[in-house]
């Protein structure tokens, strides 16, 4: 949980509990949601240090939010993250499943690229 947070134990304990199951995240506006996946991210990319993590939002304005927000406050670098949107050309995006450890995408994105 990064040092430089506000502690909120609700945060807390829906990160911890990310960490042991599935779970589904729903506060209202501004509590914190990005912030959990954050932190959750960052764990998975230090005990998995070759492992991909994909994060997913609804539209591409607030994809590019995510990313900005994710990297700022957690220590995923930003020259880890790429940003996958459908204007992309395919080798670029093929460079980014292959070299970045954290995706921030829509997901129709995603559905596109598993299914090309």
């Amino acid at each position: 949980y990064p040092s430089d947070a506000q502690f909120r134990r609700y945060q807390f304990d829906a990160v911890l509990a990310a960490l042991r199951e599935n779970v589904l995240v729903s506060f209202p506006t501004g509590l914190g949601k990005t912030l959990v996946g954050a932190v959750v991210m960052h764990n998975f990319l230090r005990w998995f240090p070759r492992s991909l993590v994909i994060f997913i939002a609804p539209t591409r304005p607030l994809v590019a939010q995510q990313l900005d927000a994710v990297v700022t406050s957690v220590p995923i670098a930003r020259g880890d993250a790429c940003l996958l949107t459908g204007a992309m050309q395919a080798p670029e995006r093929v460079s980014c499943y292959a070299c970045k450890r954290a995706l921030f995408m829509t997901a129709q994105t995603l559905q596109n690229d598993l299914f090309s």
